[in-house]
């Protein structure tokens, strides 16, 4: 079945990839700019003459332009199963409880409106950035925040991203919202371990990472080799692809002005807080890695796991955050 909102939200893209006009577009073929409005606007189709010369100017065939295709498909050989969103794996939910929280709370939407409402340079500025780069996107680790992909549609509504995360709820639900917010025909969804990632070797353009890999967790709930979900982000990179990637830590400064004791309980229940990653980032072989501070966090204003160990230890710990891209 022809989706016509689709098909106009293609040819729409395309006529800008050529950066024409409407009217432009209109005295090429020979009707009206009104013409072309109801068709990007999805009112109406052109008839097989128009679509076939269509075809010709924009380089792709007829079906292109009128089909909707699987995103996924020509990036993977292993099955997955439609369940709202492509499902790699059992699809079981680490937690069915927090699973029905994100529907019942209606977290995706507020983030949504969230993301699109509050001033956040950071992640606006990054999202322009990876919305400039083009290509295939693949967000990993969205989370109900949605990583950078909120971010990146905010600068570019276009945008080809697949919007993963190891929940297949959290897919599912923002697939349900995207499809009435945006109806874009370029957003796929899909879960999946992203230490593991089911793609083919050099097929993605970015990979978009908002604390997905220093969060990483296996599909059994145990913590995730980091430096394997670099080295997976590293693999699936076309040649000179993007990785943009943010981390979250606690420097080796800071840990040494803590007291002895401190230190040792810290380095024993949580060594996770002192990786910054950039080493392991090396060693996935990204030739070209660009870091900046974004931003500091302090565990005594914050709600979190390690806030309250650092507080049961009586000391503040203070967290600095970059954000990397990084050059395959």
């Amino acid at each position: 079945m022809i989706q016509k909102s689709h098909f106009g939200k293609r040819i729409a893209q395309h006529r800008k990839r050529l950066k024409r006009s409407q009217a432009e577009l209109a005295e090429m073929l020979g009707v009206t700019s009104q013409a072309v409005s109801k068709w990007e606007c999805g009112t109406a189709l052109p008839d097989v003459e128009l679509l076939l010369e269509l075809s010709h100017l924009y380089g792709v065939s007829i079906n292109a332009l009128l089909e909707d295709t699987d995103i996924l498909k020509p990036l993977t050989d292993q099955e997955y199963r439609m369940d709202g969103a492509a499902v790699f794996d059992s699809g079981a939910e680490l937690s069915p409880e927090w699973a029905a929280d994100i529907v019942e709370g209606k977290w995706i939407a507020r983030n949504w409106r969230e993301a699109n409402a509050k001033a956040r340079p950071v992640e606006c500025d990054v999202g322009r950035r990876i919305a400039e780069t083009g290509g295939l996107i693949l967000e990993i680790g969205a989370e109900p925040g949605g990583g950078f992909a909120p971010y990146i549609l905010r600068a570019n509504p276009d945008a080809s991203i697949i919007i993963s995360d190891m929940s297949p709820t959290v897919v599912r639900e923002w697939k349900k919202y995207l499809d009435k917010e945006l109806d874009s025909p370029n957003l796929g969804y899909a879960a999946f371990d992203f230490c593991q990632l089911p793609f083919r070797d050099g097929c993605i353009d970015v990979v978009s990472d908002h604390g997905g890999i220093v969060n990483a967790v296996t599909a059994t709930g145990k913590i995730g080799n980091k430096g394997a979900a670099l080295r997976e982000a590293y693999r699936v990179l076309k040649p000179d692809g993007l990785l943009v990637t943010t981390a979250g830590f606690v420097t080796k400064d800071t840990l040494a002005a803590l007291p002895e004791q401190v230190q040792k309980v810290l380095l024993e229940k949580r060594p996770d807080i002192f990786e910054d990653l950039y080493e392991e980032t090396v060693l996935a072989g990204f030739r070209k890695i660009d870091s900046t501070v974004s931003g500091y966090w302090d565990t005594c204003d914050d709600e979190s796991d390690i806030a309250e160990l650092a507080c049961s230890l009586g000391v503040n710990l203070r967290f600095t955050n970059c954000v990397r891209f990084c050059r395959k």
